[in-house]
């Protein structure tokens, strides 16, 4: 939700910018940086929660889409796998009307096949990564989130919790990108 607030004659456009506002330059500037030339929503929702950034998941997605522009891999990957079986469909009707020959047609054929089958397997490869890495982050974010709620109130772990979530954070997102 694309809301306006006004905080000492400051105009915010997005709840997220009034957050960013209020963070410490440097970790406001880091966010900004892994928003920008991280191509999923999910780990930039889960660093945000590092930072307890207390917002909706919508806000953020919102705000990453109006400020950078991120390319959808899975969408192209997608439409090259549609031409490409398009691609064999109007060969093979070549092939059968007889428009090209029938061993050159086979073997154009086996190429587009084998290129097809390719994209599949790659395209199957990056759902089962994207889907683990989302999860894993998800999990780590929920975690993370908890402990949070459950020391809040308590001073004297606010600033370990912190560090160790931190760690953690740069830990599992270090071993889920590699």
């Amino acid at each position: 939700m694309t809301t306006t607030t006004k905080k000492s004659s400051k105009v915010y456009l997005t709840y997220v910018d009034q957050w960013l506002d209020n963070l410490p330059a440097s970790e406001s500037e880091e966010f900004k940086e892994f928003a920008e030339y991280t191509p999923s929503i999910i780990e930039i929702w889960v660093y945000s929660g590092i930072l307890g950034y207390p917002g909706t998941f919508n806000d953020l997605s919102r705000w990453v889409k109006m400020k950078y522009k991120k390319l959808n891999r899975r969408e192209i990957l997608n439409s090259e796998i549609a031409a490409l079986h398009s691609d064999i469909q109007d060969l093979r009707m070549a092939v059968t009307s007889g428009e090209i020959k029938g061993d050159n047609g086979a073997a154009r054929l086996a190429a587009l096949e084998k290129e097809l089958r390719s994209h599949i397997e790659v395209s199957e490869r990056l759902n089962r990564s994207t889907d683990k890495r989302g999860l894993i982050l998800a999990g780590a974010d929920r975690v993370m989130r908890e402990m949070t709620n459950i020391f809040k109130d308590d001073p004297q772990f606010a600033e370990p919790i912190d560090n160790a979530m931190n760690a953690v954070w740069a830990k599992v997102y270090s071993e889920v990108s590699n």
